[in-house]
């Protein structure tokens, strides 16, 4: 049986995200807070293992007291524990120290077979923990799945990494960071939220783990938020063409000559 934990962060609603203009940072209290949305498909993704190989999934979020219902959303959705590593000292980390906690809760809990994230969270876009908690548990790490295997302690991922097509095999332990095009999240039974909140989340805070003395969120992250701005939405111009198909393509290549996109054709022409 395979032990595989999907992390997960729960984040401001982007519906309804409001900033801070005197430190520049996200406003978190008050305000609708929801699993990020690529999480849901690092969760689909797990169960789709478990099912297939006789798992057992763990969701694991490191936030604040609030993010204990993004874990029973994840039991709702079918997973069988949950950990929540909440601790004062860990508020307004950046993700080295994020990457530092988690490695100390993976050292902690020794038996884990596959660690499974999103690609990014919608309230900083980093996408760096990831690479950051391979480096740190120095396990494989596998981007760009397209297919894969578990075969005893090997796993064979076919992946899309650009322009090339890859088959690469590791041995287990190993992190897989999935996109959004993977897979389609499943949806929530009414059993599942019964059961849900009936389960019991295991807590994990500072005094549990041996992290090291440089860990404090508020006053130690190495990164300094300067600015942060919601993007305005951008509403393009929409022109429609008329005309016979000749006066049309005409038209067309003059809007693009405007814009500096038009391309030449300077061989021979096609037959």
């Amino acid at each position: 049986m395979i032990k595989i934990f999907v992390l997960i962060k729960q984040v401001p609603d982007t519906n309804n995200l409001q900033i801070n203009r005197i430190s520049g940072t996200i406003i978190r209290e008050g305000i609708e807070n929801v699993i990020n949305q690529d999480d849901f498909h690092a969760l689909e993704f797990g169960l789709s293992l478990r099912e297939k190989y006789c798992g057992e999934v763990t969701a694991l979020t490191m936030g604040p007291p609030q993010a204990e219902s993004a874990l029973r959303e994840c039991l709702a959705m079918g997973v069988d524990k949950a950990i929540h590593v909440c601790d004062p000292i860990f508020a307004y980390s950046d993700t080295l120290q994020t990457t530092i906690v988690l490695k100390e809760v993976f050292d902690k809990i020794k038996d884990y077979d596959v660690i499974i994230t999103g690609t990014k969270t919608s309230d900083s876009s980093t996408g760096q923990v990831p690479y950051q908690l391979s480096e740190a548990l120095d396990i494989p790490l596998l981007t760009d799945i397209f297919s894969i295997e578990i075969n005893n302690n090997l796993v064979e991922c076919h992946r899309n990494f650009g322009h090339e097509s890859q088959n690469v095999e590791v041995e287990l332990p190993v992190l897989l960071r999935v996109g959004r095009h993977y897979d389609e999240p499943r949806h929530i039974s009414l059993m599942g939220i019964k059961n849900a909140f009936e389960a019991e989340i295991e807590i994990t805070d500072y005094a549990c783990l041996n992290s090291p003395e440089c860990i404090d969120g508020s006053t130690k992250s190495p990164t300094r938020v300067t600015k942060t701005e919601k993007p305005e939405e951008m509403i393009r111009k929409k022109e429609f063409i008329k005309g016979t198909t000749a006066e049309k393509v005409q038209k067309l290549i003059k809007i693009m000559q405007g814009h500096g996109i038009e391309k030449i054709w300077v061989g021979e022409p096609h037959s």
